[in-house]
């Protein structure tokens, strides 16, 4: 019987918080661990050219951020596990669904665009609340720990950013009809963005950030110069609420196009010096 079909009850409660709380950890670790690995340590060299920040943290911020994330995942399992019990009591409503026959493909890709616009919205307006000076300072400071973040930091939350972080999910999947599996993928897609966005490189070309149509699709620099200056750059996936609200960093574009400036000379370089041992 899945955990899904079993009947309330402690068992049932137990072995659905067991398989969130290792589905959490089994994602994000293994996942985290590799991009600080390629891109901090084997590669680290090679990749300098497209590095944000020119240094490093210590070691010991590191090792707070992997401490801190297991404080996270830990909430986020409590979010569904109290989402799910509720739900089985039949005290909320549940939208989740387990065949894609029930509505079809085309609904399911229109859900994930929904919840993806959804968590966008929740994220910038949580975040911005998290940067008011009565609430920072005893919840999303931190977050802000990790003034040069590394992809370990993704998920370096307060116990209560996490709740905000996790709690998205609850009216949406209570209200929205969304495929189960439709919904696993949108929080793996939502941990991977999550640790790009702390990753620390930039890949995108100069210009992304200015152009009609990429400008309102974030980048790694974006969210990196959030961690250096703090009051701006709030949002996740896209930048329309930044835009649309004025709290980008007024040097935003500018700054993307620095970073992507050093990467492309460095390109010019390395081209030069092959050319010229020819």
């Amino acid at each position: 019987m899945s955990i899904n079909a079993c009947d309330f009850g402690w068992e049932c409660v137990r072995n659905f918080g067991l398989f969130q709380l290792s589905m959490n950890f089994i994602r994000y670790y293994p996942l985290a661990g590799l991009a600080f690995f390629i891109f901090w340590v084997w590669k680290k060299g090679y990749f300098d050219k497209f590095r944000i920040q020119k240094s490093f943290p210590k070691w010991e911020k590191v090792v707070f951020e992997i401490k801190q994330s297991a404080v996270t995942m830990v909430m986020f399992s409590l979010v569904a596990v109290i989402s799910f019990s509720l739900q089985k009591l039949g005290y909320i409503p549940k939208a989740l669904y387990f065949k894609i026959s029930d509505y079809g493909w085309a609904y399911a890709i229109l859900s994930f665009v929904l919840i993806t616009i959804w968590h966008e919205t929740w994220f910038y307006w949580a975040h911005r609340l998290m940067h008011h000076k009565k609430v920072y300072t005893f919840v999303h400071a931190i977050h802000h720990k990790s003034v040069n973040p590394s992809p370990l930091a993704a998920y370096n939350f307060h116990w209560a950013e996490a709740f905000l972080e996790a709690v998205y999910v609850v009216p949406f999947i209570s209200l929205v009809p969304i495929h189960f599996g439709v919904f696993l993928f949108h929080t793996f897609y939502a941990m991977v963005m999550n640790i790009w966005w702390h990753l620390g490189y930039e890949f995108l070309p100069k210009g992304w950030a200015s152009h009609p149509i990429t400008k309102w699709i974030n980048t790694s620099t974006h969210h990196n110069q959030h961690h250096q200056k703090f009051h701006g750059n709030y949002s996740l996936y896209f930048n329309f609420w930044d835009r649309i609200m004025g709290t980008n960093f007024p040097n935003y574009e500018t700054y993307f196009d620095e970073v992507a400036e050093r990467k492309e000379e460095k390109f010019e370089a390395k081209a030069s010096q092959i050319g010229f041992a020819k």
